[in-house]
């Protein structure tokens, strides 16, 4: 009998393996996809940060996915999400449902401006000029299979 990755060590211990740490800089929270939208399309015209909606489109079932032919090309069935972090580190503004990040207070859409191993000390007092309240939040990305 041969065992898999996943018999062998654990369907938790093999996610662990698969996770990295990320910082995402989250500038709003809110229960309405539309008011997370609306903001994210203002501070985006007023700080110069691109606007990166990554064709997501609402979806009662799971508060937000990609688009059925992004899902099937993924291995993933419709609808289907990817958080932030996993392989598009960088600067932009973008809504993403808080459920996607384990540490993260779990029904709310999150305006994110950046994700990465850290976020840049000049985008953070940027944004910080429009939104003094913004913050950073390190948490738990799944990776894949991390070779």
């Amino acid at each position: 009998m041969v065992l898999s990755f996943g018999q062998l060590y654990g369907v938790e211990d093999m996610i662990a393996q698969q996770s990295v740490i990320k910082s995402i800089f989250i500038v709003k929270s809110t229960k309405s996809y539309s008011e997370a939208k609306e903001f994210a399309q203002k501070l985006a015209k007023k700080s110069g940060v691109r606007l990166d909606l990554r064709a997501l489109k609402y979806n009662e079932e799971i508060m937000i996915s990609h688009p059925r032919a992004e899902c099937d090309e993924n291995g993933y069935a419709y609808p289907c999400y990817i958080a932030r972090g996993r392989y598009d580190d960088g600067v932009y503004l973008s809504v993403e449902p808080s459920d996607a990040y384990e540490e993260f207070t779990k029904g709310y859409y999150i305006v994110v401006a950046a994700s990465g191993e850290k976020v840049d000390k000049s985008l953070l007092n940027r944004i910080r000029h429009y939104v003094p309240d913004a913050y950073v939040k390190r948490t738990t990305v799944y990776m894949g299979c991390i070779h």
